[in-house]
């Protein structure tokens, strides 16, 4: 059946490795009657967590789509990877929702990651409902972590019920906003129904509730003045000031749940399809209009969120089955898919059938006929379209401008012990990396060496481990490739580029004047034609850039791409018979060679914006570790009896952290990191990284 767009909820379950997010939508989906068990990760019954490495290492490594009907609603949840080496999947997800459920262990508190996916629901302007779960395991604090988030993640928290003990001694939770209670119910799963507020927590839930309508009070003028006038709200008036507050971010709702209890699972349910926005007041899609004429940039434009436009889908999230093949996950922006019907990938400029369309829960899938503008549903068997891409009617093209993703940390060299074995893995390789948004592979032209990078060494381990299951090939990783740049620290002017060259019939000639100059960092490449009086024909000015750029491209240290350059070229000679492209391509690649040779060459390494998370006992003995690895600390900062320590380390230095963190820490530390910028390598490191290149520059045919 197809659901209205004004009953749908579209969320994205967000947060850090460990918090709880599979646990919370499985038992979600129990309550709800949209699976037949309840199912667990720790005991791999899961029904998200089903890819064979997610049971072996107990976590989730891919984005797993679901949906439930409560109280008349259709909810499409969208399950998220927490483990930093696959947000990429988060990040494409979040742009496939109308809200964000960030959850937290009440255990272990806000975590690096959950910073960063809170940072991109913010940017993105998701509305927001915080989860704190495991308030019935030990050692936990939910107080305490909601003193937390207000302070780490500046949030403006509205804590919706009120808990009836914690830890071990949790029996449950009453609701502030309608005064639901679920507290001494059976443990069994299936005791949903709510009873009156407990009288020992009748004063805590007054309380709580009048906290509750001051906060969404002062977040209206109209609600204020009623507010102050009569005291109170009306029930009606408080859901939607609520609703307004969430989704303008001046309020987050925040609720707590129990893996053994129901009770906060229900009250989050009801949360959802009460407070968060239905799909049709999402506002106007950003994008193009993709050029059909090379060389003309794409027009920027909307598309607007509405049944009635023309139809488009964003594919947040591609599966390739070896038996079943490829399964795309879409959510329809505008308009209607209809199955069996031709869509546009307006990404490629290609075609797309679409055949048969379902909606999922795990594996489990039901065909419909159409989807409307809103939903999220999965489409089979599309040739080409990747995450990421846009589909559309190619009458009236658009395509998304999808969210920047995290970029790549790690790399390292695909080794075989097996003759033959090359085509198998860049063939299981190539599928890889249409399914999985964070990894890429591409052949190292300098090593000839088939080259994968990733978010993290897990999820290069993992990658191995998916190409010797669905391959059935074996290969593993060798020494870690880090992408240093090279660029010049100095002036340098009037390098004379030629080349000549005689050899019976035409010859070769071509002449060129270089001045070149570092750019600030970032700069990119600037190329600046000052030639006059036509000592250069007009034709070999674009010539000479294109020698440049390949020399560029190739380095002249240690074989790494040269970036932030300025070249100017400003006089040449040439020979009315013998010059041409090549010629003028070769004056341009020697002269900038001897330019760079003279203008101070260095070699820039990615540098890595560190957030650590340690028990403050081990503090000192991070600190003087990352000190160890050429690290700089930026700032430190304490809570509870927990240390942060940011600071900015060489990737070359960070390869391995995961290991030592954990031996430092006992296994408690938990960190994440992000490229920021590049910096010259100190000498003895530059020495070191060309030797190991085993670059050699080729000389030019004279």
């Amino acid at each position: 059946m197809t659901t209205a767009p004004a009953d749908i909820r579209n969320v994205a379950v967000i947060g850090h490795k460990g918090s709880g997010k599979t646990s919370l939508v499985e038992a979600m989906l129990y309550l709800a009657k949209a699976t037949p068990k309840h199912g667990k990760v720790d005991d791999r019954s899961s029904f998200l967590d089903e890819a064979p490495e997610e049971k072996e290492h107990a976590c989730s490594l891919e984005a797993s789509v679901a949906h439930l009907f409560w109280n008349g609603k259709k909810v499409n949840v969208v399950d998220t990877p927490g483990e930093g080496s696959f947000l990429a999947e988060t990040r494409l997800a979040m742009g496939a929702v109308d809200a964000a459920i960030v959850v937290i262990s009440a255990r272990d508190g806000v975590q690096p990651i959950t910073e960063r996916v809170w940072s991109w629901a913010k940017q993105q302007g998701l509305p927001t409902i915080v989860v704190v779960t495991k308030v019935d395991a030990e050692n936990a604090k939910p107080e305490d972590v909601v003193d937390e988030i207000k302070r780490r993640l500046k949030a403006p928290v509205a804590v919706m019920e009120v808990t009836s003990g914690e830890g071990s001694s949790f029996s449950g939770l009453a609701t502030l906003r309608d005064k639901k209670a679920w507290v001494g119910k059976p443990e069994a799963p299936n005791a949903i129904a709510p009873g009156s507020v407990p009288a020992d927590l009748a004063k805590a839930v007054d309380a709580g509730r009048a906290k509750l309508v001051d906060d969404i009070a002062g977040t209206n003028d109209d609600l204020t003045e009623k507010y102050l006038t009569e005291g109170d709200l009306t029930q009606e008036e408080l859901d939607a000031g609520l609703r307004a507050a969430m989704s303008a971010g001046t309020v987050v709702p925040l609720y707590f749940a129990s893996g053994t209890r129901p009770g906060g699972i229900v009250a989050l349910l009801d949360g959802i399809v009460e407070l968060v926005p239905a799909p049709a007041t999402h506002a106007a899609w950003a994008g193009t209009i993709p050029s059909t004429k090379p060389g003309t940039p794409d027009v920027e434009t909307e598309r607007a969120n509405s049944a009635d436009a023309s139809a488009s889908a964003f594919v947040f999230k591609t599966s390739i089955d070896p038996h079943a093949g490829r399964t795309s996950f879409v959510r329809v922006m505008s308009g209607v898919l209809k199955a069996d019907s031709s869509l546009l990938n307006a990404s490629t400029g290609n075609p797309e059938r679409l055949g048969k369309m379902y909606v999922v829960v795990g594996k489990e899938a039901k065909a419909i006929d159409e989807a409307v503008c809103g939903d999220i549903v999965a489409l089979a068997k599309l040739k080409a379209t990747k995450s990421g891409q846009t589909l559309c009617d190619e009458r009236q093209p658009f395509q998304l401008t999808p969210p920047v993703l995290p970029s790549s940390l790690f790399s390292r060299g695909v080794k075989f012990d097996v003759k033959g074995a090359e085509e198998k893995v860049a063939t299981a390789l190539q599928r890889l990396v249409e399914e999985d948004p964070g990894l890429s592979v591409h052949n190292d032209e300098t090593t000839r060496e088939l080259v994968v990078s990733g978010l993290g060494a897990l999820h290069l381990e993992i990658t191995v481990e998916r190409i010797k299951r669905r391959g059935g090939v074996e290969c593993r990783l060798g020494p870690p490739h880090i992408a240093y740049k090279e660029t010049i620290t100095k002036k340098v002017t009037n390098v004379e580029g030629k080349h000549k060259k005689q050899s019976g019939g035409h010859g070769q000639f071509g002449v060129c004047y270089l001045d070149i100059e570092p750019m600030p960092r970032g700069g990119g490449f600037e190329f600046e034609d000052a030639v006059v009086g036509g000592s250069i024909p007009r034709q070999f000015i674009p010539s000479v850039e294109k020698g440049v750029v390949k020399t560029m491209a190739r380095g002249f240290l240690a074989g790494f791409p040269v970036v932030d350059v300025k070249v100017r070229v400003f006089d040449g000679k040439y020979h009315d018979v013998d010059s041409s492209d090549a010629a003028f391509q070769i004056a341009g690649r020697k002269g900038f060679k001897d330019a760079a040779a003279k203008a101070g060459p260095v070699i820039l390494e990615p540098i890595v914006k560190l957030q650590v998370t340690v028990p403050s006992v081990t503090m000192g003995d991070v600190i003087g570790d990352i000190n160890s690895r050429r690290g700089r600390i930026s700032g430190t900062d304490s809570i509870d009896d927990s240390s942060i320590v940011n600071a900015f380390v060489p990737l070359a230095e960070v390869l391995e952290y995961e290991s030592k963190l954990k031996s430092m820490t006992q296994g408690k530390g938990t960190f994440s990191m992000q490229v920021d910028h590049l910096e010259i390598c100190p000498p003895i490191v530059q020495d070191k990284v060309i030797k190991d290149s085993g670059f050699k520059v080729a000389e030019d045919e004279d």
